[in-house]
């Protein structure tokens, strides 16, 4: 197949560069043609990004869509249309992810299968976390005008005079609807093809695929002893670092913590984290590169996961059962979709921080409740999450004349 790639930006930057980069570089493996059509370079190794593709284009509509001067515009590359990158390649497939405006592709899609990978909120929320503003509770309601009672036609912009501009609701539901013409939407959990639905969109096209991370399978380092908490993610309001800090002021054991990340909420965790007297106990440890990644997840006895937006999959409880172990964590979102209460580790009500440090302290004082989680979790891996198999499945979606196959986990 010759599969088109469609995602705003060129080079690693999150989960959704990485995604891209895994799926095509496993798909060239498999005898596909990969390209990439891109609006703005990263600059974190782009060019070794850009060789897991055939060609990549540089394009005039996401070119519009980009936050920032690029090193494609200093070089004076000229830009192509969509509609010329389409007649120069003729693709079987255009697979897209994060793609601002799909009014700019519409006209072009009529004669090539479209496909869809929806990583996050921002196609059916407003406010884009999908929590309400004054309970930070879950929303579970469809975008329509109950959004502007909690104040979504307002978003942050640090550069405005008042901090604030503001968002057209009409115009992302309009932009949203656009999305029903794909031939298949692929979501990571069950949570977010619900959210999907809910929204009008139709049921034989919408299917889970969680999003696997190509990594190698190892067989990980015993849980220890050791008391050891490890949290790892951006330190970010919607990742509920807070109520992870509440939760172990609650712990009576002795315990250490290591907070791994980074983001705009970290002095203000710090200062929580001092005046609930955690300050010897719980250190932000800030970025760290992968072979230090791993050595905290061998010192960890249990992980955390305390997000309080609901995840649209939780990339980071893969991480954990890949190291084989336990996992704490919020019943939000794709969350419960990977971790298996009671086996696995130990979901939790939504902001119960009284629940999640009883299930923290659980798991810390019992080596053999943490070892048994933590064999359960790897096997789970092992057995749901292989890469191989999601390539397949993947495979069977991308493919023209196949209905997909991909089921909900």
């Amino acid at each position: 197949m010759k599969i088109l790639f469609v995602n705003q930006k060129c080079g690693y930057f999150g989960g959704v560069e990485q995604n891209v980069a895994d799926t095509a570089e496993g798909l060239r493996l498999r005898g596909h043609q990969c390209f990439l059509v891109y609006g703005e370079r990263t600059n974190r190794n782009t060019f070794e990004y850009q060789q897991l593709f055939t060609e990549t284009f540089y394009c005039k509509e996401l070119m519009q869509n980009a936050s920032q001067s690029n090193g494609e515009r200093t070089r004076n590359q000229a830009p192509l249309s969509f509609k010329e990158i389409l007649q120069s390649i003729s693709p079987d497939v255009v697979y897209f992810h994060k793609v601002p405006d799909m009014g700019e592709f519409v006209d072009s899609l009529h004669n090539v299968k479209t496909v869809r990978m929806i990583h996050d909120h921002d196609l059916c929320c407003p406010r884009r976390h999908k929590y309400f503003a004054k309970s930070e509770k879950v929303c579970t309601q469809p975008v329509s005008w109950r959004c502007f009672l909690d104040g979504a036609f307002l978003e942050r912009a640090p550069k405005s005079l008042l901090g604030v501009k503001f968002v057209n609701i009409n115009k992302k539901i309009n932009e949203m609807r656009r999305n029903y013409q794909f031939d298949t939407l692929l979501v990571g959990s069950r949570f977010m093809r619900d959210e999907l639905l809910m929204n009008g969109f139709p049921s034989d096209r919408v299917f889970t695929l969680p999003p696997v991370v190509k990594a190698p399978v190892e067989k990980p380092m015993p849980v220890p002893k050791e008391k050891q908490i490890l949290y790892v993610g951006q330190l970010i309001r919607g990742k509920g670092v807070d109520l992870m800090l509440k939760a172990l002021k609650k712990i009576r054991c002795d315990f250490t913590a290591s907070l791994v990340g980074t983001g705009n909420a970290v002095v203000e965790l710090e200062k929580l984290s001092r005046e609930l007297g955690l300050g010897n106990r719980v250190k932000f440890r800030g970025w760290v590169n992968n072979s230090q990644l791993n050595m905290f997840y061998d010192a960890a006895k249990v992980v955390v996961v305390p997000s309080r937006w609901p995840e649209p999959f939780g990339m980071i409880g893969l991480e954990a059962m890949r190291h084989g172990r336990p996992v704490v964590g919020f019943a939000v979102g794709g969350i419960p979709d990977w971790l298996e209460q009671n086996s696995t580790g130990v979901l939790v009500p939504e902001q119960d921080t009284d629940a999640m440090a009883t299930a923290i302290e659980r798991i810390l004082i019992n080596d053999e409740l943490a070892t048994k989680y933590g064999y359960n979790a790897y096997q789970r891996y092992r057995s749901v999450y292989g890469f191989e198999d999601y390539l397949i499945q993947l495979e069977s979606c991308l493919q023209v004349g196949k209905e997909a196959l991909c089921p909900v986990i």
